[in-house]
């Protein structure tokens, strides 16, 4: 009987651990990603927040300049939160994403350096 009985509160102190967690949190950044279609991402990981953004990479670019002026002053656990993780999943995706250039509508032809 005792055995069961420690089991039973072995099984709730884990049920009630994993129960418990602080809301972030409200992030201008995670609502622009929220609002451009990206869903609930308090659960997402890094890796799929990036599959997400790498589909958006004007999003991308958007959400990397707002991270930019937040990394500085970031806390020591801010890339542990969503906001951190989305802006980790930024940098990456708009690294490599395609920017728009615009050429000056010169020529080169044979002969003409």
């Amino acid at each position: 009987m005792s055995r069961w009985i420690w089991i039973a509160g072995f099984i709730l102190v884990i049920a009630l651990d994993m129960g418990c967690s602080r809301p972030e949190p409200p992030s201008a950044i995670i609502q622009k990603a929220q609002a451009a279609g990206a869903g609930d991402l308090s659960g997402a990981s890094e890796p799929s927040m990036a599959q997400w953004l790498s589909k958006h990479p004007e999003t991308a670019r958007e959400i990397e300049g707002m991270c930019k002026s937040v990394r500085p002053s970031a806390a020591a656990n801010w890339k542990d939160t969503t906001e951190g993780r989305l802006c980790a999943a930024s940098a990456r995706v708009a690294f490599y994403a395609p920017s728009q250039t615009k050429g000056d509508e010169r020529t080169f032809g044979v002969g003409t350096h």
